[in-house]
């Protein structure tokens, strides 16, 4: 029977990873850094494995990765979050003598997982994107004239909004320089785009660059709230966002999975880079529910096979994390507002992220991951540690610019 071998059993992409693969008959194994979680008690996980956190032990993490693909035989080792992918592709040659690993190398790979090379690629192929001043680019006196209040700050590394700021003025942004953590820098500064639409185009290239899968959302609702990883979106159409996402990623010489998120200038209408994100997203099951199985298709590529482009997706239908969702009202101004929206049934086709009656297990592992995660914050409040620590990235010192 084919293997495949799943990280980061704990999120919640993961989970929608082990059901897609393992609904298709694949014997799945599902791993991660986490005792406690969703994945773990998936009815289509065939077994387990606990590995050390690729953030705070990476030499171990690659160690216990490389023992199991030596014991067993995989067709594919899939890493969902940004810190394993980063760390499995980076040890790639560790790995690729027992399965395939369908990424990109790392080299052409960090145009999404660094922000600073997203903006240098956006501003190499004129993609229109949010005016950005890196380290040396950078003066606190004549930032207000050139990107004008509100600035964002935000790291060039990480993902969601850890280490994510929003300054509107001047004494903001001194503060927000001297005072966010190391694990966050370097450091860019770019303009607010005022919010229209936040919509991504979700991607899978083949190996000759040809786009095979698409879907594009748009997000209803986020945590934050004043914007954050979507908790609740929909699909839409948008031909000019898919064209533009599309000759962008083809003059990278893309393969494989890409999330092109960009935001619409309430203003003045145009669609604004963000970033690209070289990997599964976190909304995954609204791509799935919606007609494309990314997971599988990729599986399909990886193993060599033939895949018919699946382009045409279903359009109006909405998937929400119940857990996040819920959050997203308590952070909420507005809450007997936001606590009406979250109650409200939706009036379109609608799934969820964890919550599943043939796959019920999860979501009582949710609960758990829920909970440690909180014992786990008032551990390490003193250290600043992020939730989930694999959804995060560490910057080396050394390689940290005078932006502080």
């Amino acid at each position: 029977m084919a293997k495949v071998f799943v990280l980061n059993a704990h999120s919640r992409h993961g989970l929608v990873s082990i059901r897609c693969l393992g609904g298709r008959g694949l014997d799945v194994t599902a791993g991660s850094s986490r005792r406690f979680h969703a994945g773990r008690l998936s009815r289509y996980v065939d077994r387990f494995v606990a590995y050390p956190s690729p953030v705070d032990a990476p030499e171990a993490f690659v160690r216990a990765i490389e023992a199991e693909l030596q014991r067993t035989d995989y067709d594919m080792l899939l890493p969902v979050n940004e810190a394993t992918v980063e760390t499995v592709v980076r040890h790639r040659d560790r790995f690729e003598a027992h399965t395939t690993v369908p990424f990109l190398p790392y080299d052409r790979l960090a145009v999404g997982l660094d922000k600073r090379r997203t903006i240098e690629a956006a501003r190499a192929h004129d993609v229109p994107h949010p005016e950005t001043r890196f380290a040396e680019e950078f003066d606190i006196d004549t930032v207000g004239e050139e990107l004008g209040y509100p600035v964002v700050v935000k790291p060039t590394r990480g993902s969601s909004r850890n280490g994510v700021s929003v300054c509107h003025s001047r004494a903001d942004l001194e503060r927000t320089l001297r005072e966010t953590p190391a694990q966050y820098r370097p450091l860019l500064v770019q303009e607010f785009v005022p919010f229209g639409r936040e919509v991504g185009v979700y991607t899978l290239y083949d190996c000759s660059g040809t786009l095979t899968a698409l879907t594009v959302q748009k997000r209803l609702r986020s945590n934050p709230p004043e914007g954050g990883a979507s908790t609740y979106r929909e699909t839409i159409r948008d031909p000019e966002l898919v064209a533009l996402a599309d000759e962008f990623l083809t003059a990278l010489e893309w393969r494989g999975l890409a999330m092109v998120e960009f935001r619409v200038d309430a203003d003045t209408g145009e669609p604004k880079l963000l970033e690209i994100n070289p990997r599964l997203w976190g909304s995954l099951a609204l791509s799935v529910y919606a007609g494309v199985d990314f997971p599988y298709l990729l599986y399909q590529l990886a193993i060599g096979n033939d895949v018919d482009p699946q382009l045409e997706y279903a359009v109006g239908v909405r998937a929400r994390c119940l857990f996040t969702d819920a959050q997203q009202v308590l952070a909420r101004e507005d809450r007997a507002t936001a606590l009406a929206e979250f109650l409200t049934p939706s009036s379109k086709p609608c799934c969820y992220d964890i919550v599943s009656k043939r796959d019920p297990l999860p979501t009582l592992g949710q609960f758990a991951y829920a909970v440690s995660c909180l014992f786990d914050r008032e551990r390490d409040t003193e250290t600043g540690a992020v939730d989930d620590p694999e959804d995060s990235s560490e910057t080396p010192p050394e390689l940290s610019p005078p932006l502080s």
